[in-house]
């Protein structure tokens, strides 16, 4: 833990990038190489050199509100975006301004709220906001066929779908988060969703992240859109003992800071394997 204490006491802003046109900035994906991917609150994806943040050029198609940035796993190019639009698409990261070279729907009424890509990279989900009175659904596409719809999910939650999240390393294991307070764990390979259904947490609160974490990623953090912080142990589902780990409605009352203030909101949260720590970040 020192060695990581170091590195976060070292940390230095080393570029920093000022759009031209003021614009929120939603999400970003990240390749070990390639180039940095931003959504932006104008409907565009705005593609940056990782190094020094000079602007590459836009992707630009999306009539709605994005809800998620992904590259695929084996492509540094490849790169997936949802929108609130009823698109699913899939652009070349290295032709910025061009048009999607793939775009996947469902249903007309379907609006996206969040998006996933297994780490097989042939499997592609994306979670919906409520339609009706308390219908909500996971859509999984074949993502080496535009346009292969596979099926959908309907019966595990009844309010918009916030996270879509993938294992790192078991393709046919999935984690989605919720506005109706419930965290479902998915094994893929049942099919049926009422087969597929592995667990259900419930973190009392509207789930705005979700990640794997632990050794063997077989546990799952949770960071609330109120500063709820829940982490699950998944290993204990064929065993008698209880899944939460750690619980707090509240995280902000648990980390006073030296100089006297606190914590006011969370940020998200990763596993770090070279230090088997998960580290959890707030501001």
């Amino acid at each position: 833990m020192d060695g990581l204490e170091k590195k976060l006491d070292a940390l230095t802003i080393a570029q920093r990038c000022h759009p031209e046109e003021p614009t929120y900035l939603l999400h970003l994906a990240l390749q070990p190489s390639g180039p940095l991917a931003v959504s932006c609150s104008s409907f565009s994806i705005r593609l940056h050199d990782q190094n020094t943040l000079d602007l590459l050029g836009e992707c630009r198609g999306h009539g709605g509100a994005m809800c998620g940035l992904t590259f695929a796993h084996s492509s540094p190019v490849l790169l997936y975006s949802g929108s609130a639009d009823g698109t699913v698409r899939a652009w070349d990261a290295r032709r910025p301004g061009s048009e999607a070279v793939q775009t996947f729907r469902s249903d007309p009424a379907h609006c996206y709220s969040s998006v996933g890509l297994s780490c097989s990279d042939t499997l592609l989900c994306a979670g919906t906001e409520q339609i009706g009175d308390d219908d909500s659904f996971l859509v999984f596409w074949d993502s080496r066929k535009a346009g292969a719809l596979l099926g959908v999910y309907s019966e595990s939650h009844s309010d918009d779908i916030t996270q879509v999240c993938f294992h790192p390393q078991d393709k046919d294991r999935l984690a989605s988060g919720s506005t109706d307070g419930l965290v479902n764990v998915f094994d893929l390979s049942q099919g049926v969703e009422e087969e597929a259904l592995l667990a259900t947490c419930n973190s009392g609160s509207s789930a705005a992240a979700v990640c794997w974490s632990g050794p063997k990623h077989s546990q799952l953090l949770c960071l609330s859109h109120d500063e709820g912080l829940h982490l699950w142990d998944l290993g204990q589902l064929e065993t008698d003992e209880p899944l939460t780990l750690f619980s707090a409605a509240d995280a902000r009352s648990l980390t006073p800071l030296t100089d006297g203030g606190g914590l006011d909101y969370l940020v998200g949260g990763q596993w770090l394997q070279e230090d088997q720590k998960l580290l959890v970040v707030g501001g």
